[in-house]
């Protein structure tokens, strides 16, 4: 199988998002809601992927897969969740006793030492056991989201037990808006129905098909059990306003549409993308250049994506030459960020605005008529891009630094065929990626 590489742009929290986080329980009616501010005086450079949480539990983004980091165009999050190992107290009450917790080793009977501590990791005054963890991510679907509303996310919950203990947790990943942001529209992954002893960690594994740029920050929360309070803590994960594509520079490699729509074993490589909330890729039998092929006529490929014509959509050929560029485009970014270990082109810039912004923005315009769409920019934004010179590197890579060899390690030349047929010539349908177009419906 060859591998594919896909490339998704994520967007911050809203403001009205983060007001109603701080609402009061008894406004929201559940847990004692998080201070979602927790972020906003972290920035790329002082975003750290594990942190001691105010709850008393140490959380890592142990992994991190974007998503042209394997064969399912999805982009992986792993995130563990461990409650320390007791420590001991010092001072002079509670001297040498086994504690989870400062309050412990300040009290005894009548007595306290208020500046007794316990050595134990991420120690806090008051512990309190882990109801749940929960990963926040903007809403599905929402007005300046990066996230459409088909895009699927799963993921599953496991813990390890410490040698003389045992945990448990729900296996799979729970997506919606979670007890602490009752209301707020604000997505969270969870692992629920979590019991970890000292010394067990809980580990959680996100996926999100479509396209990832890196990582970003944004609050991760944990829910104790005895009071329900939700403690926010900022790190590492899923946004839409990623830190310069994750490991990667300002790398930024290139190609037109033209290029990718004519050769398809290199396409290929780099999909599938989603565009207007639609995923396209290459699933065709193969051809005498391309395994696997990307054939014309379908609702699900990306040779349409590239290769439709204007014509094929009179009441809005704005829209057609969007799509195009956008599939250009992600491709474009797919390639870097795989090639560049998360490369984001984060030197473009079109008008005073990187490329991340110009997607989020052009795909917001998926559903909106001819006039806004091409008073938009989107179309010239994206045709720039797209059309500029390759940047950050001076050794253009494999294999986009010799002649076309196809799938099967032959020279080729261009394969116009399929994006020919896509054009709606030779039998194929007109068909639109996103749209109904006579009786073919792609929406």
């Amino acid at each position: 199988m060859k591998r594919t590489t896909t490339y998704l742009v994520w967007t911050s929290l809203t403001l009205a998002t983060l007001m109603l986080g701080t609402l009061p329980a008894s406004a929201q009616g559940g847990p004692t809601p998080p201070n979602l501010t927790v972020c906003d005086l972290v920035n790329c450079d002082t975003v750290q992927d594990g942190i001691c949480s105010d709850a008393g539990f140490e959380i890592t983004l142990s992994g991190f897969t974007p998503g042209g980091g394997n064969d399912n165009g999805a982009a992986i999050y792993n995130y563990q969740v461990c409650s320390p190992a007791a420590g001991v107290c010092d001072g002079t009450v509670r001297f040498g006793e086994a504690c989870l917790d400062n309050a412990f080793c300040r009290r005894k009977g009548q007595n306290t030492d208020p500046l007794a501590s316990c050595s134990r990791a991420c120690a806090v005054d008051q512990f309190r056991g882990l109801s749940h963890f929960d990963l926040t991510f903007p809403e599905l679907g929402a007005i300046g989201s990066c996230l459409s509303s088909t895009t699927t996310i799963s993921g599953s919950c496991a813990c390890s037990a410490n040698p003389s203990g045992t945990c448990s947790v729900s296996p799979s990943v729970v997506v919606g808006d979670g007890s602490c942001f009752p209301g707020s529209g604000n997505m969270v992954a969870k692992c629920d129905n979590t019991n970890l002893g000292p010394g067990d960690c809980l580990s959680m594994t996100l996926t999100i098909a479509g396209e990832l740029n890196g990582l970003g920050s944004g609050p991760v929360v944990v829910v104790d059990k005895e009071a329900t309070t939700c403690t926010a803590s900022c790190m590492s994960g899923p946004s839409c306003t990623p830190c310069g594509g994750g490991d990667g520079g300002d790398e930024c490699l290139t190609r037109t549409i033209g290029f990718w729509g004519n050769h398809p074993w290199i396409a290929n490589d780099y999909a599938p993308v989603t565009v207007c909330g639609k995923t396209i890729g290459c699933s065709g039998a193969a051809t005498a250049n391309a395994n696997p092929s990307c054939r014309a006529g379908s609702c699900t490929s990306l040779v349409e994506g590239l290769c439709s014509i204007p014509s094929e959509l009179s009441s809005n050929q704005s829209y057609v030459s969007l799509v195009r560029q956008l599939t250009a485009a992600k491709l474009n970014l797919n390639a870097t960020a795989g090639l560049f270990s998360g490369g984001a082109c984060s030197s473009f810039t079109f008008q005073d605005h990187g490329i991340a912004d110009w997607i989020a923005s052009c795909e917001g315009l998926c559903g909106a008529d001819k006039a806004t769409i091409s008073n938009s920019g989107c179309i010239e934004a994206l045709d720039a891009f797209n059309n500029s010179q390759d940047t950050g590197f001076d050794v253009t890579p494999s294999p986009f630094d010799r002649p076309p060899v196809n799938d099967f390690g032959r020279i080729s030349g261009a394969d116009s065929s399929e994006c020919g047929k896509a054009h709606g010539n030779s039998g194929v349908p007109k068909l639109v990626i996103g749209k109904k177009v006579g009786a073919i419906d792609c929406r």
